[in-house]
């Protein structure tokens, strides 16, 4: 029996999950002049919101004024036109209100200069990481964005099926690139709306987003295309930048003298695809050197298909005035950490993008500069863009293990961060070369935390541990200062596979820790930052090598002396493919685990039931060929345009049967733990049925053998695979951290 334990510590209470949820979280950043616009992220418990807010920092003189922080409210996006040549930089807003009106607005100074009411011409605006992408032209008298194009309305196309893009992305099913015109010099200003779409042969769906203008001209966009697949997919993209896609160059043509008023004009342009097809390309950045009037064109690359997030590439096009393709490899995927500096190649840790404002100039050699994960932590890199050579910018921690997130240059010698360890959160950082190009650095901004937390943050300490025996594994340790007594230990078990657990702060890491739980964070072989063949090494082994990897962690921390063996010492928390590992866990290991808390986990191993079922095959190493559209698309010959086969996943028995035999329904019966499950209703990269199915199984052994065991499930209907909705992640944290408690001696 176990017993339940009545004594925790006295310091904790469920308003400190709150007061660590709401601390803020630094997502965007750019300067104008002297200060720096931050944005960030607010979860407000009372209302169950996230709140977006911006904060001006003036960084002028060593003592930085911060303005108040104000919340962006209406304003959906916002983005600043790069020229200098006017006092005040044109400033382009995109807004939608609790009615649902969406406006445009073009701001110079304090004076609207034009605005165009939207909310019939196009839905919603798009603001996430794969689509999102807004841009001046040269002239500055034209903007492109992303935004969700208006159903049609005839009865017969009605109804007709659209696939959308996935988990997180499942209202996205029309991205559409919409370019607004305006010319001040008529009064009133006139303003002009048009859509772009390709023209490609038939059967061919190309969906673009991250738009950038060409600087040399007007009449020329660069976008990311995602293609569908041959069967009418689109594979779910949240978390894997391996989708079939591509860098393309779009010709726009010339549009109408007076478009028709309050209406949009379609514009049909060719296109030609940059990028090969055995490579899934994303993230087009463009610097402009206006002396030279020469531009570049950067992006980030990684294959085609297999693992689902691993190592990418950085390329550049040198010359945009030349029609040739005349690309090079900056930084090529790195297999082996280098032996020099142990670089892992990259990985960036702002959704596999780079930053919209990258760019640095030192001497008369231009520099791109970004943060990437290395190891356990994310590092600011910064990359010659001549020959490709890297130098880790990492500021000095003073002994503290902080990840770094670069948020924004300004365009010459400074750049602007977010630093946090597990123990300290989110702090601004401004970073400047001086003339002989060494870097200094500043916190310019940290969040107001109460004492209490603070002090009790500053008692947590981490450690990274090697495993020994198994290649690169290691775990991260997050705990108290050490008593007489050993505590318990969760072992937090990240997702993916193919992600990583860095030292950036986490509010669940740190909730856990200060309640007296040993966090052990185990970054098992097919996780990130630790080189390709260490992504690689997973696959076709899920199910027995990450297994494995996560039971020697376990097993070599108590060998330590780190934590302990015996009931109520040993927890395992884990989500998706975490949640895959934390049910074989128990399975396979049922006198180790007390208690779980498992959240929308892979418990069936079916394909069928997910937006990214090429998923399945690809980490089995079962062979799921992604078709992707060849260099210079449609330009390529009848010739080779016949040979591209669409070829189809397999079907097949044996397939079919290597899944269902790795898949941790198999070890059900032997579970002995306290199960609690999190599910959520509307989890299209999970479906929801595989915990259900587990569920019902686990309640059935109960009640068939008269276990002392708990199985609960707590179900929220209209959450996605994140459950990261305010209301629902505090559940979720509030009852898993009531759940090991219940069971902790």
């Amino acid at each position: 029996m176990i017993r339940k334990s009545t004594c925790l510590p006295s310091t904790m209470s469920s308003g400190w999950y709150r007061a660590l949820s709401e601390i803020p979280v630094p997502t965007a950043a750019h300067f104008v002049g002297n200060v720096v616009q931050l944005e960030s992220s607010i979860n407000d418990n009372e209302r169950d919101i996230k709140r977006s807010v911006t904060t001006s920092l003036f960084v002028g003189s060593p003592q930085v004024s911060v303005g108040p922080a104000v919340e962006t409210g209406e304003i959906v996006a916002s983005a600043e036109a790069p020229s200098t040549s006017i006092c005040f930089p044109r400033r382009v807003v995109l807004r939608e209100t609790s009615a649902h009106k969406r406006y445009l607005e073009i701001w110079i100074g304090n004076v609207i200069e034009a605005s165009q009411d939207v909310t019939e011409l196009h839905d919603s605006f798009y603001t996430d990481e794969f689509f999102s992408g807004f841009s001046f032209s040269t002239t500055e008298l034209a903007f492109s964005y992303v935004a969700e194009a208006k159903p049609p309305t005839d009865l017969q196309d009605k109804f007709k099926f659209t696939p959308s893009f996935g988990e997180f992305l499942r209202d996205k099913r029309r991205p559409t690139i919409f370019i607004l015109r305006w010319n001040p010099s008529s009064i009133p200003c006139e303003v002009s709306l048009s859509s772009v779409s390709l023209a490609l042969p038939s059967g061919f769906a190309v969906s673009l987003g991250q738009p950038v203008f060409c600087p040399l001209n007007s009449d020329t966009i660069y976008a990311t295309g995602y293609e569908d697949t041959p069967d009418g997919r689109r594979l779910g993209l949240k978390w894997c930048p391996n989708r079939p896609s591509g860098i393309w160059a779009i010709k726009l043509p010339a549009t109408p003298d007076k478009p028709e008023e309050n209406s949009v004009t379609p514009l049909v342009c060719s296109a030609r695809k940059l990028t090969p097809s055995n490579l899934s390309c994303r993230s087009p950045r463009i610097y402009f050197d206006a002396e030279q009037n020469a531009a570049k064109l950067f992006w980030l690359s990684c294959a085609s298909g297999g693992p689902h997030a691993g190592t990418l590439s950085l390329h550049v096009l040198n010359d945009l005035a030349s029609r040739e393709v005349n690309s090079q490899i900056l930084v090529d995927t790195v297999w082996e950490p280098r032996e020099s500096d142990g670089f892992p190649g990259l990985y960036p840790s702002n959704a596999n993008n780079l930053p919209v404002a990258p760019f640095v100039k030192l001497g008369d050699t231009v520099f791109l500069v970004f943060s990437s994960i290395w190891g356990v932590r994310n590092t600011v890199l910064l990359i010659s863009t001549v020959d490709g050579s890297i130098k880790d910018l990492t500021p000095n921690s003073e002994g503290a293990l902080y990840s770094w997130n670069m948020l924004a240059t300004d365009g010459t010698k400074r750049f602007v961060c977010s630093r946090s360890a597990l123990n300290i959160p989110h702090e601004v950082v401004l970073c400047e070369f001086d003339s002989y190009d060494t870097i200094s650095s500043r916190v310019i901004y940290a969040p107001y935390i109460s004492t209490a937390l603070r002090t009790a943050l500053k008692k947590l300490s981490t450690v990274v541990v090697t495993i020994p025996d198994r290649r690169k594994l290691q775990t991260l340790v997050v705990r108290r200062a050490p008593t007489n007594k050993m505590p318990p230990t969760i072992h937090f078990v990240h997702g993916g596979p193919h992600a990583v657990v860095t030292t950036n702060f986490s509010p669940v890491v740190a909730l856990l820790a200060l309640e007296g739980y040993t966090m052990s964070l185990v970054n098992y072989t097919g996780s990130v930052g630790f080189g390709e063949n260490f992504v690689r090494g997973l696959i076709g082994k899920c199910g027995t090598l990450d297994v494995r990897d996560c039971i020697a962690s376990v097993r070599h921390l108590n060998k330590m002396g780190i934590s302990a063996e015996g009931k109520g010492k040993q927890f395992v928390i884990g989500g998706s493919h975490g949640g895959f590992l934390a049910s074989h866990l128990i399975g396979q290991f049922p006198d180790i685990f007390t208690a779980a808390v498992i959240l929308n986990p892979v418990i069936s191993t079916d394909p069928m039931s997910s937006d990214i079922r090429d998923w399945y095959f690809n980490e089995w190493d079962i062979d799921f060929p992604l078709y992707s559209l060849p260099e210079g698309f449609p330009e390529t010959s009848t010739q080779a345009q016949a040979s591209i086969e669409p070829r189809l996943p397999p079907r097949s028995l044996p397939a079919s049967e290597i899944l269902r035999l790795s898949a941790s329904m198999a070890w059900v019966d032997q579970v002995r733990a306290h199960v609690l499950l999190h599910m959520g209703g509307s989890d299209v990269r999970v479906t929801p049925t595989h915990g259900l199915e587990y569920y019902h199984a686990l309640k059935g052994n109960v009640v068939k053998e008269r276990r002392e065991q708990d199985v609960e499930m707590h179900w929220f209907e209209k959450a996605g695979h994140s459950l990261d909705d305010v209301e629902t992640s505090r559940v979720v944290w509030e009852t898993a951290r009531g759940w090991v408690n219940k069971y902790r001696v």
